[in-house]
């Protein structure tokens, strides 16, 4: 957010300070007309190979572009100390049609990658626990001559304390079979129970890794085919805008009566070529963002005022397909399993936020999320304590939150949560929610 926030000044100072070179300079009147100004073009290949490389290769094709801004009216008052400036911009209104990037790379295989630093994030407990075990084998020795017969040697002896971390990590559990190794199985309260055993060998000090783990770090580099399309991207605008400048001061005034962006049948794919079923495909038919009767105004040092607002924010149908070489890592296979999802396809089904805003002070908003195995419905009010020095507070009020849990393992998970916390309330199999206070404070804890 504050990466946006700064992004925001940076275009706010460059703009004033365009307008301020551009009119400051002359004192009287200059009012412009344009009625209509544009450039497009169709058609556009480029192809790019690296030097000495054989392989890489990359392409990027455009089928339309097309920009055009209407109706464009400026009127200027300029005189030694003070610049007004009134903009009115139908416009820009963008089009561009059949964007297609192809990258064909041979480059190290991030699937393995994720797979070994998963891996190993999971073994970091047991195998942490072994060493310190092995460290207490050998004082044990050396104290009394002989070696331990269990883990329960060590803890009455006072070598290890199996109530004190890594050790009372239960999902894991840890057999001597000395002198030749330590070995670590999971319980059946790990959270991922079919992680393979871990076992280290006592007499070199080295952990013994499985065939099929160790060929994991021996994949040579693979080629790979990258492709990202957009069917198409649509942009339009109304705007007036207002400024005041002066020496010391900048005001500025936007009305923007309608403004929509719009991305339809964008994909992107990442496919293994030699490893076909690690195909990974992301797709986004639809993405919205439409805003009406926009109205904000302040000054060039702090946080716009915002008076009025309808705006609406729409996703629909967004997939993304887990390539068959993570899938079945512990860690995804149970959350894949959680959510009721067979097919390695995640779906979102609809994601909407709509909002009214019908002053400085108040609004309404409606928040709808979709998924097979979730829905939930956010109706409600807010209000805004805009300072224009700060960002603005947001509190909710009469604010309704309806949670649909379709998945077996969300209803599973949420009435564990109940077990541990408290009972929701239900109707039926929905929960609801209600909700107030300052979003802050409701983003930070768990509110219910």
């Amino acid at each position: 957010m504050k990466k946006l926030i700064h992004k925001y000044f940076i275009f706010q100072n460059l703009f004033f300070i365009i307008v301020n070179i551009g009119f400051s300079q002359v004192n009287g009147v200059i009012n412009g007309n344009l009625i209509s100004s544009g450039f497009h073009f169709n058609n556009l290949d480029l192809n790019w190979r690296p030097k000495d490389n054989n392989f890489d290769k990359h392409t990027l094709s455009i089928g339309t572009f097309q920009i055009d801004f209407t109706k464009l009216n400026l009127e200027n008052l300029s005189d030694s100390g003070k610049i007004k400036s009134k903009i009115s911009i139908s416009g820009p209104d963008l089009s561009m049609e059949n964007l297609s990037i192809k990258s064909k790379v041979l480059s190290t295989d991030w699937i393995t990658d994720e797979k070994i630093k998963r891996l190993e994030r999971r073994q970091k407990v047991p195998k942490g626990s072994i060493l310190k075990i092995s460290d207490a084998i050998k004082l044990y020795q050396i104290d009394l001559g002989e070696l331990p017969l269990s883990l329960n040697d060590l803890h009455i002896n006072n070598y290890i304390n199996l109530d004190l971390p890594p050790f009372n990590d239960y999902g894991w559990s840890y057999t001597l079979n000395l002198p030749e190794s330590i070995i670590a199985n999971t319980t059946q309260i790990n959270p991922f129970p079919n992680s393979k055993m871990i076992q280290y060998n006592y007499q070199t000090e080295t952990f013994i890794t499985p065939p099929q783990i160790d060929s994991l770090y021996k994949i040579p580099q693979v080629k790979w085919e990258y492709l990202f399309n957009i069917k198409n991207i649509s942009t339009s605008f109304s705007s007036k805008i207002e400024l005041e400048i002066n020496r010391n001061l900048t005001n500025f005034s936007v009305i923007m009566k309608r403004g929509q962006f719009k991305i339809s049948n964008a994909s992107f794919s990442a496919l293994p070529l030699e490893h076909l079923l690690d195909n990974s495909i992301i797709k986004l038919p639809e993405l919205l963002l439409e805003t009406n009767d926009f109205i904000a105004e302040g000054s060039i040092d702090d946080f716009p005022i915002l008076h009025s607002l309808k705006g609406t924010f729409r996703l629909r149908n967004f997939e993304i397909k887990i390539p068959e070489g993570l899938s079945d890592e512990p860690e995804i296979e149970n959350y894949l399993e959680r959510l009721g999802i067979w097919n390695n396809s995640f779906v979102i089904r609809l994601i909407q936020i709509e909002i009214n805003m019908l002053n400085e002070s108040t609004g309404d908003f409606t928040v709808k999320f979709q998924t097979p195995f979730l829905k939930i419905l956010a109706v409600g009010n807010f209000s805004s304590q805009q300072t224009g020095s700060a960002a603005p507070e947001l509190t909710l009020h009469n604010t309704t939150i309806k949670i649909n849990p379709i998945a077996l393992g969300i209803r599973k998970w949420i009435r564990q949560w109940e077990k541990d916390n408290q009972n929701l309330k239900r109707n039926g199999v929905t929960i609801i929610l209600d909700v107030e206070g300052p979003l802050k404070e409701l983003i930070t804890k768990n509110f219910w």
